[in-house]
C-alpha cells in the first residue's frame, strides 16, 4: 500500500493493481447516520405504539410472572435489534450500504479492497455501543476527527473503512482515448494477444476507480465481456457474474502487463 492523500484510500494488490477509493467525509457520514436514525425512529414508534395497544388487551388479563418478564426481555430484545441488527443486516445484504448511506453514495468496504464480510459488519456494529459512548457518538466522533480516514472504533476493530461511490457512468467515460488502436506487446502471452492497450487500460481505469461508481457491477459485467470477445474465449469461459467479472479483469490485466516487467 502506498501513501496517498488523506482523502484518497489506495489499495495496491500482488499483481500491482492499483485501487483508488475516495474516502467518505464526515460531514456527509453524520447526514448518512441521521437518515438511518430517522428510520429507526419511526421504526420505535411503530413498536412503542403496538406494545401499547397489546398492553391495553392484557391489562385485564393477570399474566403468570414468568411470562410477563419474558414479554419484558423480548421487547428489550426488539429495541436492541433495531439499534444495531438495523445496521448488521442492511450492509449484509446492501453489500456495505444502509438507505442513509446509499442517499449519500457511501459503502462500507473492508481495508483489502474487498466487500465487507457478514463478520465485519457484526463486529463493526456491535463496536457501535462504545463509539456511542457518553451520548450522541461520542466516543466516534473524536476517534474519526483524530485519524486521516476518518475511521471510528468500530471500522478499527472490523478493518474496514467507509469510501464515497460515484453516479453511474458509461464505458466510453473510463475508456482512455490516446492508445486506443495499439496493439498488444509482441511477447504478450497468446492468451491476450487479442487485447489491444486500450483494452488493458480501460480495464485499470475501472479497476483503480470501480468503488466510485454506482453500478460497478453492471460496468464489470461489460468489460469483461468486451475482453473476452477480444480474446475469443468461449461462452463458457466468460464471465457470469459481478464477482467472477472482477478477478477475471485482474487476472486478465496482470497476464498482460506481466511480459512487460
Amino acid at each position: 500500500m502506498e501513501t496517498a492523500p488523506p482523502d484518497l484510500f489506495i489499495v495496491e494488490t500482488p499483481e500491482n493493481i492499483r485501487f483508488g477509493y475516495d474516502v467518505a467525509d464526515i460531514g456527509s457520514r453524520f447526514l448518512a447516520i441521521l437518515i438511518d436514525s430517522l428510520i429507526q425512529g419511526v421504526i420505535y414508534v411503530l413498536i412503542f405504539v403496538a406494545v401499547a395497544l397489546v398492553g391495553a388487551q392484557l391489562s385485564n388479563v393477570d399474566l403468570p410472572r414468568s411470562v410477563s418478564d419474558g414479554l419484558g426481555i423480548v421487547f428489550i430484545l426488539m429495541l436492541f435489534f433495531i439499534q444495531f441488527g438495523y445496521f448488521i443486516f442492511l450492509e449484509i445484504f446492501m453489500n456495505g450500504q444502509t438507505p442513509g448511506k446509499r442517499l449519500f453514495h457511501l459503502r462500507v468496504i473492508r481495508e483489502n479492497g474487498y466487500p465487507m464480510t457478514a463478520l465485519d459488519s457484526i463486529i463493526r456494529n456491535l463496536v457501535r455501543i462504545i463509539d456511542f459512548f457518553p451520548f450522541a457518538y461520542g466516543i466516534g466522533v473524536v476517534t474519526m476527527f483524530s485519524n486521516k480516514r476518518a475511521k471510528r472504533l468500530g471500522d478499527f476493530a472490523a478493518g474496514t473503512i467507509v469510501v464515497k461511490m460515484r453516479d453511474e457512468v458509461r464505458l466510453g467515460q473510463i475508456l482512455p482515448a490516446a492508445t486506443a488502436g495499439a496493439p498488444a506487446p509482441l511477447n504478450a502471452p497468446p492468451s491476450v494477444a487479442g487485447l489491444t492497450i486500450s483494452d488493458v487500460e480501460l480495464a485499470e481505469s475501472f479497476l483503480n476507480r470501480r468503488s466510485q461508481f454506482s453500478n460497478q457491477e453492471a460496468l464489470s459485467m461489460q468489460i469483461a465481456r468486451r475482453l473476452a470477445a477480444a480474446m475469443k474465449l468461449t461462452a463458457e469461459a466468460t464471465p457470469t457474474t459481478p464477482t467472477a467479472a472482477v478477478a477475471f479483469l485482474r487476472d486478465t490485466v496482470a497476464a498482460y502487463r506481466a511480459p512487460r516487467g
